[in-house]
Protein backbone atom coordinates (compact mmCIF):
# COMPACT_ATOMS: atom_id res chain seq x y z
CA UNK A 1 0.00 0.00 0.00
CA UNK A 2 2.89 2.35 0.36
CA UNK A 3 4.49 2.15 -3.11
CA UNK A 4 0.80 2.54 -4.39
CA UNK A 5 0.10 6.05 -2.12
CA UNK A 6 3.90 7.25 -2.85
CA UNK A 7 4.76 6.11 -5.96
CA UNK A 8 4.37 6.92 -9.55
CA UNK A 9 5.10 11.03 -8.74
CA UNK A 10 5.66 11.49 -12.54
CA UNK A 11 3.12 12.12 -15.42
CA UNK A 12 3.34 8.70 -17.66
CA UNK A 13 1.71 9.55 -20.78
CA UNK A 14 0.72 7.12 -23.12
CA UNK A 15 -0.02 9.08 -26.35
CA UNK A 16 -2.63 6.71 -27.93
CA UNK A 17 -4.45 6.24 -24.78
CA UNK A 18 -4.36 10.25 -23.93
CA UNK A 19 -5.56 10.86 -27.72
CA UNK A 20 -8.44 9.24 -27.72
CA UNK A 21 -9.43 10.36 -24.42
CA UNK A 22 -8.95 14.24 -25.68
CA UNK A 23 -10.33 13.03 -29.28
CA UNK A 24 -13.34 11.76 -27.66
CA UNK A 25 -14.14 14.74 -25.56
CA UNK A 26 -13.73 17.12 -28.94
CA UNK A 27 -16.24 15.17 -30.94
CA UNK A 28 -18.89 14.90 -27.99
CA UNK A 29 -18.60 18.66 -26.64
CA UNK A 30 -18.57 19.94 -30.52
CA UNK A 31 -21.52 18.04 -31.47
CA UNK A 32 -23.71 18.42 -27.80
CA UNK A 33 -22.64 22.23 -28.08
CA UNK A 34 -23.82 22.75 -31.99
CA UNK A 35 -26.94 21.26 -30.09
CA UNK A 36 -27.63 21.67 -26.48
CA UNK A 37 -25.74 25.32 -26.38
CA UNK A 38 -22.50 25.92 -24.01
CA UNK A 39 -24.40 24.09 -21.37
CA UNK A 40 -24.41 21.02 -23.43
CA UNK A 41 -20.88 21.05 -24.31
CA UNK A 42 -19.93 21.49 -20.25
CA UNK A 43 -22.05 17.99 -20.12
CA UNK A 44 -20.63 16.23 -22.38
CA UNK A 45 -16.85 16.49 -21.16
CA UNK A 46 -18.02 15.52 -17.94
CA UNK A 47 -19.83 12.54 -19.74
CA UNK A 48 -16.82 11.83 -21.08
CA UNK A 49 -14.84 11.53 -18.22
CA UNK A 50 -17.75 9.11 -16.70
CA UNK A 51 -17.58 6.91 -19.76
CA UNK A 52 -13.50 6.72 -19.59
CA UNK A 53 -13.13 6.16 -15.65
CA UNK A 54 -16.40 3.68 -16.38
CA UNK A 55 -14.80 1.85 -19.26
CA UNK A 56 -11.50 1.11 -18.00
CA UNK A 57 -12.74 -0.95 -15.22
CA UNK A 58 -11.55 -3.80 -17.58
CA UNK A 59 -8.58 -3.78 -19.91
CA UNK A 60 -9.23 -5.52 -22.89
CA UNK A 61 -12.79 -5.64 -22.68
CA UNK A 62 -16.06 -3.97 -22.69
CA UNK A 63 -19.97 -3.51 -23.23
CA UNK A 64 -21.62 -0.51 -24.54
CA UNK A 65 -24.86 -1.48 -23.58
CA UNK A 66 -23.67 -2.04 -20.05
CA UNK A 67 -21.85 0.90 -19.30
CA UNK A 68 -24.45 2.67 -21.42
CA UNK A 69 -26.97 1.58 -18.63
CA UNK A 70 -25.14 2.19 -15.96
CA UNK A 71 -24.38 5.64 -17.14
CA UNK A 72 -28.43 6.24 -17.28
CA UNK A 73 -28.52 4.77 -14.21
CA UNK A 74 -26.46 7.73 -12.52
CA UNK A 75 -28.85 10.40 -14.86
CA UNK A 76 -31.82 8.97 -12.48
CA UNK A 77 -29.78 9.85 -9.69
CA UNK A 78 -29.59 12.97 -10.46
CA UNK A 79 -33.22 13.66 -11.05
CA UNK A 80 -34.52 11.51 -7.70
CA UNK A 81 -32.11 14.31 -6.03
CA UNK A 82 -33.63 17.16 -7.76
CA UNK A 83 -36.95 15.95 -6.50
CA UNK A 84 -36.45 14.63 -2.67
CA UNK A 85 -34.12 17.74 -2.38
CA UNK A 86 -32.84 17.64 1.20
CA UNK A 87 -34.59 16.03 3.06
CA UNK A 88 -36.00 12.77 5.59
CA UNK A 89 -36.21 10.99 1.99
CA UNK A 90 -33.47 12.12 0.51
CA UNK A 91 -31.44 10.82 3.93
CA UNK A 92 -33.33 6.93 3.08
CA UNK A 93 -32.42 7.11 0.08
CA UNK A 94 -28.18 8.13 0.18
CA UNK A 95 -28.76 5.63 3.22
CA UNK A 96 -30.12 2.56 1.00
CA UNK A 97 -27.54 3.71 -2.12
CA UNK A 98 -24.59 3.80 0.21
CA UNK A 99 -25.77 0.44 1.91
CA UNK A 100 -25.89 -1.42 -1.66
CA UNK A 101 -22.45 0.40 -2.37
CA UNK A 102 -20.72 -1.70 0.70
CA UNK A 103 -22.60 -4.48 -0.81
CA UNK A 104 -22.00 -4.92 -4.04
CA UNK A 105 -18.01 -3.29 -3.48
CA UNK A 106 -15.35 -5.29 -5.27
CA UNK A 107 -17.95 -7.45 -6.97
CA UNK A 108 -17.74 -6.33 -9.76
CA UNK A 109 -15.64 -3.50 -11.12
CA UNK A 110 -18.27 -2.00 -13.72
CA UNK A 111 -20.26 -1.12 -10.72
CA UNK A 112 -17.30 -0.22 -8.03
CA UNK A 113 -16.79 2.41 -10.72
CA UNK A 114 -20.35 4.16 -11.01
CA UNK A 115 -21.77 4.32 -7.82
CA UNK A 116 -19.44 7.48 -6.77
CA UNK A 117 -20.99 9.57 -9.98
CA UNK A 118 -24.45 8.11 -8.72
CA UNK A 119 -23.78 9.42 -5.17
CA UNK A 120 -22.28 12.52 -6.56
CA UNK A 121 -24.71 13.47 -9.14
CA UNK A 122 -27.82 12.45 -6.61
CA UNK A 123 -26.31 15.28 -4.65
CA UNK A 124 -25.40 17.63 -7.28
CA UNK A 125 -29.77 16.88 -8.28
CA UNK A 126 -30.65 18.69 -4.41
CA UNK A 127 -29.02 21.71 -5.82
CA UNK A 128 -30.67 22.16 -8.94
CA UNK A 129 -33.43 24.68 -8.94
CA UNK A 130 -34.89 24.06 -12.65
CA UNK A 131 -34.05 20.77 -14.72
CA UNK A 132 -34.14 21.73 -18.10
CA UNK A 133 -35.17 19.04 -20.89
CA UNK A 134 -31.78 19.76 -22.98
CA UNK A 135 -29.63 19.24 -19.78
CA UNK A 136 -31.30 15.93 -19.64
CA UNK A 137 -30.86 15.22 -23.87
CA UNK A 138 -27.35 16.54 -23.93
CA UNK A 139 -26.35 13.67 -21.27
CA UNK A 140 -28.18 10.99 -23.23
CA UNK A 141 -26.33 12.45 -26.34
CA UNK A 142 -23.01 12.44 -24.51
CA UNK A 143 -23.17 9.25 -22.76
CA UNK A 144 -23.90 7.76 -26.17
CA UNK A 145 -21.49 9.32 -28.18
CA UNK A 146 -18.76 8.45 -25.43
CA UNK A 147 -19.22 5.22 -24.60
CA UNK A 148 -19.28 4.19 -29.16
CA UNK A 149 -15.74 6.32 -29.38
CA UNK A 150 -14.24 4.62 -26.42
CA UNK A 151 -14.62 1.61 -27.49
CA UNK A 152 -14.22 1.72 -30.91
CA UNK A 153 -10.68 3.53 -30.75
CA UNK A 154 -9.69 0.82 -28.13
CA UNK A 155 -10.65 -1.40 -29.94
CA UNK A 156 -11.97 -3.45 -26.81
CA UNK A 157 -13.15 -7.16 -27.34
CA UNK A 158 -17.20 -7.41 -26.30
CA UNK A 159 -17.75 -8.07 -22.81
CA UNK A 160 -20.74 -10.82 -23.53
CA UNK A 161 -21.12 -11.67 -19.55
CA UNK A 162 -21.06 -8.13 -18.23
CA UNK A 163 -24.87 -7.79 -17.34
CA UNK A 164 -24.76 -11.47 -16.15
CA UNK A 165 -22.03 -10.44 -13.92
CA UNK A 166 -23.11 -7.47 -12.65
CA UNK A 167 -26.51 -5.93 -12.62
CA UNK A 168 -28.62 -9.11 -13.06
CA UNK A 169 -25.85 -11.51 -10.58
CA UNK A 170 -27.42 -12.45 -7.36
CA UNK A 171 -23.62 -11.98 -5.66
CA UNK A 172 -23.92 -8.78 -6.41
CA UNK A 173 -26.63 -7.88 -4.27
CA UNK A 174 -25.65 -10.76 -0.88
CA UNK A 175 -22.48 -9.98 1.53
CA UNK A 176 -21.25 -12.07 4.60
CA UNK A 177 -19.85 -9.00 5.81
CA UNK A 178 -21.39 -6.97 8.87
CA UNK A 179 -21.61 -3.45 6.82
CA UNK A 180 -24.99 -1.96 8.41
CA UNK A 181 -23.38 0.08 10.75
CA UNK A 182 -20.44 0.83 8.56
CA UNK A 183 -23.44 1.71 5.38
CA UNK A 184 -24.97 4.18 8.40
CA UNK A 185 -21.63 6.12 9.10
CA UNK A 186 -20.80 6.36 5.35
CA UNK A 187 -24.68 7.69 4.36
CA UNK A 188 -24.83 9.92 7.41
CA UNK A 189 -21.56 12.05 6.53
CA UNK A 190 -22.39 11.85 3.26
CA UNK A 191 -25.25 13.75 4.10
CA UNK A 192 -23.81 16.01 6.63
CA UNK A 193 -21.19 17.24 4.03
CA UNK A 194 -24.38 17.94 2.03
CA UNK A 195 -26.04 19.90 4.66
CA UNK A 196 -23.16 21.21 6.50
CA UNK A 197 -22.86 23.93 3.29
CA UNK A 198 -26.45 23.87 2.60
CA UNK A 199 -26.87 25.30 6.06
CA UNK A 200 -24.29 28.24 5.84
CA UNK A 201 -25.65 28.78 2.54
CA UNK A 202 -22.62 28.24 0.80
CA UNK A 203 -23.09 29.48 -3.21
CA UNK A 204 -22.53 25.79 -4.40
CA UNK A 205 -23.04 23.16 -1.24
CA UNK A 206 -22.96 19.96 -3.61
CA UNK A 207 -19.17 20.29 -4.15
CA UNK A 208 -18.31 19.38 -0.51
CA UNK A 209 -20.04 15.95 -0.73
CA UNK A 210 -18.44 15.30 -4.22
CA UNK A 211 -15.31 16.00 -2.17
CA UNK A 212 -16.40 13.22 -0.03
CA UNK A 213 -17.18 10.92 -2.26
CA UNK A 214 -14.27 11.18 -4.46
CA UNK A 215 -12.15 11.05 -1.41
CA UNK A 216 -13.46 8.24 0.65
CA UNK A 217 -13.98 4.63 -0.50
CA UNK A 218 -15.54 1.62 1.08
CA UNK A 219 -13.31 -1.44 2.31
CA UNK A 220 -10.29 0.36 1.47
CA UNK A 221 -7.09 -0.66 3.07
CA UNK A 222 -4.83 2.14 4.84
CA UNK A 223 -8.02 4.21 4.84
CA UNK A 224 -6.73 6.94 6.86
CA UNK A 225 -3.33 7.43 5.03
CA UNK A 226 -5.41 7.26 1.61
CA UNK A 227 -7.83 10.05 2.50
CA UNK A 228 -5.15 12.47 3.89
CA UNK A 229 -3.57 12.21 0.69
CA UNK A 230 -6.53 12.70 -1.26
CA UNK A 231 -7.85 15.44 0.79
CA UNK A 232 -4.49 17.02 0.20
CA UNK A 233 -4.78 17.17 -3.71
CA UNK A 234 -8.12 18.59 -3.89
CA UNK A 235 -7.19 21.36 -1.68
CA UNK A 236 -4.12 21.82 -3.91
CA UNK A 237 -6.41 21.74 -6.77
CA UNK A 238 -9.22 24.15 -5.33
CA UNK A 239 -6.62 26.50 -4.19
CA UNK A 240 -4.96 26.26 -7.49
CA UNK A 241 -8.25 27.20 -9.47
CA UNK A 242 -9.02 30.67 -7.01
CA UNK A 243 -4.87 31.37 -8.00
CA UNK A 244 -6.03 31.22 -12.21
CA UNK A 245 -9.33 32.63 -11.58
CA UNK A 246 -7.61 36.15 -9.35
CA UNK A 247 -4.10 36.05 -11.66
CA UNK A 248 -4.85 35.36 -15.05
CA UNK A 249 -7.06 36.82 -17.74
CA UNK A 250 -9.94 34.85 -18.66
CA UNK A 251 -11.66 36.85 -21.16
CA UNK A 252 -10.04 35.25 -24.31
CA UNK A 253 -11.73 32.19 -24.90
CA UNK A 254 -9.08 30.82 -26.82
CA UNK A 255 -6.90 30.79 -23.87
CA UNK A 256 -9.04 29.05 -21.46
CA UNK A 257 -10.06 26.53 -24.46
CA UNK A 258 -6.33 25.57 -25.14
CA UNK A 259 -5.34 25.57 -20.65
CA UNK A 260 -8.60 22.64 -21.28
CA UNK A 261 -7.46 20.96 -23.91
CA UNK A 262 -4.26 20.41 -22.14
CA UNK A 263 -5.81 19.36 -18.82
CA UNK A 264 -8.35 17.00 -20.74
CA UNK A 265 -4.73 15.54 -22.84
CA UNK A 266 -3.22 14.91 -19.59
CA UNK A 267 -6.08 13.64 -17.43
CA UNK A 268 -5.80 10.02 -18.43
CA UNK A 269 -2.56 10.62 -16.69
CA UNK A 270 -3.28 11.74 -13.67
CA UNK A 271 -5.69 8.46 -13.10
CA UNK A 272 -2.65 6.27 -12.97
CA UNK A 273 -0.59 8.53 -10.54
CA UNK A 274 -0.81 8.31 -6.82
CA UNK A 275 -3.81 9.52 -4.68
CA UNK A 276 -2.42 12.79 -3.89
CA UNK A 277 -2.16 13.59 -7.63
CA UNK A 278 -4.87 11.51 -9.06
CA UNK A 279 -7.35 13.96 -6.53
CA UNK A 280 -5.72 16.92 -7.92
CA UNK A 281 -6.38 16.27 -11.40
CA UNK A 282 -9.90 15.59 -11.35
CA UNK A 283 -10.40 18.80 -9.05
CA UNK A 284 -8.98 20.90 -11.92
CA UNK A 285 -10.66 19.13 -14.29
CA UNK A 286 -13.80 19.63 -12.74
CA UNK A 287 -13.70 23.31 -11.37
CA UNK A 288 -11.88 24.67 -14.47
CA UNK A 289 -14.66 23.11 -16.42
CA UNK A 290 -17.27 24.59 -14.12
CA UNK A 291 -16.35 27.55 -12.92
CA UNK A 292 -15.22 28.82 -16.46
CA UNK A 293 -18.40 28.04 -17.97
CA UNK A 294 -20.11 30.15 -15.08
CA UNK A 295 -17.29 33.07 -16.00
CA UNK A 296 -18.05 32.71 -19.46
CA UNK A 297 -22.45 33.41 -18.99
CA UNK A 298 -21.51 35.91 -16.43
CA UNK A 299 -18.47 38.18 -17.05
CA UNK A 300 -18.61 40.08 -13.72
CA UNK A 301 -18.77 36.33 -11.98
CA UNK A 302 -16.40 35.86 -9.21
CA UNK A 303 -14.97 32.56 -8.29
CA UNK A 304 -16.27 32.17 -4.29
CA UNK A 305 -13.72 31.12 -2.03
CA UNK A 306 -16.22 28.70 -0.52
CA UNK A 307 -15.00 26.37 -3.35
CA UNK A 308 -12.11 26.16 -0.84
CA UNK A 309 -14.39 26.21 2.20
CA UNK A 310 -16.28 22.74 0.74
CA UNK A 311 -13.12 21.18 0.12
CA UNK A 312 -12.16 21.63 3.47
CA UNK A 313 -15.39 20.39 4.74
CA UNK A 314 -15.96 17.29 2.32
CA UNK A 315 -12.01 16.18 3.23
CA UNK A 316 -12.81 17.26 7.12
CA UNK A 317 -15.89 15.03 6.93
CA UNK A 318 -13.92 12.33 5.17
CA UNK A 319 -11.25 11.83 7.34
CA UNK A 320 -13.57 11.70 10.36
CA UNK A 321 -15.32 8.83 8.78
CA UNK A 322 -12.30 7.45 7.68
CA UNK A 323 -10.85 7.08 11.73
CA UNK A 324 -14.75 5.57 12.73
CA UNK A 325 -15.12 3.35 9.65
CA UNK A 326 -11.71 1.97 10.63
CA UNK A 327 -12.49 1.64 14.08
CA UNK A 328 -15.61 -0.22 13.11
CA UNK A 329 -14.23 -2.56 10.54
CA UNK A 330 -14.55 -6.00 11.40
Amino acid sequence: MKNKVLNNKYIDINFHDNGVFLITSLINSIFCFLFFGALGAVVAAITTLFSHIISEAKDNKGNIFYIWTLLLIVLIGGIIGHTLKISILFYLYIFILSFFYYVSYNKDPYIDRTFPFLLIFSCIGTSMQNVNIDLIFAYITGITISVILLTILRHKNYDIDSFRNGLFAKKTYLSQERIFLRSMVYSFCIFLSLYIPSYFDLYRPYWAPLTFIILLRPKENDIIKITIYRVIGSLFGALMIVLIFHLLNFEHIYFYIFMMLIIIFLLPSFFKMNYLLKSFGITLFVLLLIEKTIYLHDPNYQLPYSRIYETIIGGSIALIASFILKKIRI
